[in-house]
């Protein structure tokens, strides 16, 4: 019986010196960073942001590998998939993360088991945005206009099952009115409707909408977040401007990931290398540039609000019965 726990004691202390060690040489090789979306979209971005600051702080290429399809499932199912050995990271959102596993049946990794989350690095609001044409200031202003039109209360999206979905849908539920959800095929789609009047709003992620925000061709009414942005600070939320939806947070957010079982050395290097990025002086502002807010949240809290957002989608989603297509 001593001989074999003297045995069992000296396994562990041998593997746990391997893992140190293999830790310690971290990384010695170019690491992989997948997106589950096609280049040039704002998590990408992000993304590319990050690869650079964490490869600088590292002394280490980080290479974004994008993998698009699936609504983001393609490119989390192969990271979920990849070895745990810190060469493969993921910058994701919520979409794959914590909406997916309760709209779709099959799903082939589950986001809470199968990954550790590392640090989340931003957040965008969602605005929700009327054309200039409709003369409203005011959110309730504007749905008083929009609801005497012929079209009545027809708000886009970037598509079925979306943050921006499942917002509306609770919009509808809590104002008792009748909204009509009209999806499109991503955020830029959806701007281009609400600007060419094929709806009368829109409820999509701040980067699309900038431009015609500032061109005074579109009007902000409300941010679907429990705080204002400091994005668009002037804009109120729907809690202050319905007075619903108070503690409710759509936004879309973009974060770090390892496979579960990466070496927990190696996940404390990635999260310090990605805090050294989001702390260097010019992130905040390059993360503005691009539509996002800086969170720069660590990833045991990062862990926890994917489960508490996991819930609270999986709960409205069941409420709504809501589809992805």
């Amino acid at each position: 019986m001593q001989r074999r726990t003297v045995l069992a004691g000296l396994g562990a202390s041998l593997f746990g010196g391997i893992g140190t060690a293999f830790a310690q040489g971290y990384p010695n090789a170019p690491v992989k960073m997948i997106v589950p979306y096609s280049a040039g979209g704002g998590i990408d971005a992000v993304a590319r942001l990050m690869a650079q600051g964490m490869g600088e702080e590292l002394k280490q290429n980080f290479v974004v590998d994008n993998r698009a399809g699936a609504g983001g499932m393609l490119g989390a199912e192969a990271a979920a998939k990849a070895a745990p050995d810190g060469y493969t990271v993921l910058l994701a959102g919520n979409p794959e993360l914590t909406i997916t596993p309760s709209l779709h049946a099959k799903v082939s990794y589950a986001p809470l088991s199968d990954f550790t989350p590392v640090a989340l690095v931003s957040q965008s609001p969602n605005l929700l945005v009327a054309n200039a044409s409709l003369g409203a200031k005011t959110l309730r202003e504007a749905l008083d206009a929009a609801r005497k039109t012929s079209g009545g209360i027809t708000v886009g999206t970037p598509g079925n099952g979306t943050p921006q979905h499942i917002a509306v849908e609770l919009l509808r539920s809590q104002t008792g009115l009748d909204i009509v959800h009209v999806p499109y095929k991503g955020a830029a789609p959806a701007t281009v409707g609400v600007l060419g009047g094929e709806v009368s709003f829109a409820l999509v992620g701040a980067p699309p909408l900038l431009s015609h925000l500032n061109a005074g061709k579109l009007v902000a009414l409300a941010v679907t977040q429990p705080r204002r942005s400091p994005l668009v600070p002037a804009v109120p939320t729907v809690g202050e401007a319905l007075g619903i939806m108070r503690d409710d947070d759509f936004v879309a957010w973009y974060g770090v990931l390892v496979p579960a079982r990466t070496p927990a050395e190696i996940v404390q290097q990635l999260e310090k290398a990605a805090f050294a990025v989001l702390q260097r002086p010019d992130t905040r502002a390059k993360l503005a540039a691009l539509g996002t807010d800086l969170v720069a949240m660590p990833g045991k809290q990062f862990a926890e609000r994917m489960r508490a957002e996991t819930k609270q989608y999986g709960d409205i989603i069941k409420r709504f019965a809501i589809k992805a297509t």
